[in-house]
């Protein structure tokens, strides 16, 4: 018997904006400088700078949150308050 098995590759990753194809390394720059507020929204480099918000606490990771800041430092900020 004959077992046919399908790969499956990730369809390549492209700015929300832009359109413009992502690699892997600048997909996971991406990742590593933005939060979670952002879902499945990927933005290349130039979009994340023109588009996003740098959190105004750490000013080390871009955000969509309307407050302009971060969730690791709006967590931290909580957890302080608590």
């Amino acid at each position: 018997m004959t077992r046919i098995e399908r790969l499956y590759a990730a369809s390549p990753a492209e700015c929300c904006i832009c359109e413009q194809p992502l690699t892997v390394r600048a997909l996971e720059e991406f990742y590593g400088m933005t939060d979670d507020t952002l879902r499945a929204d990927i933005h290349c480099p130039s979009c994340a700078v023109r588009c996003l918000t740098l959190c105004h606490e750490c000013s080390c990771r871009y955000t969509a949150d309307p407050a302009g800041v971060c969730g690791e430092c709006a967590s931290r900020e909580f957890s302080m308050a608590v």
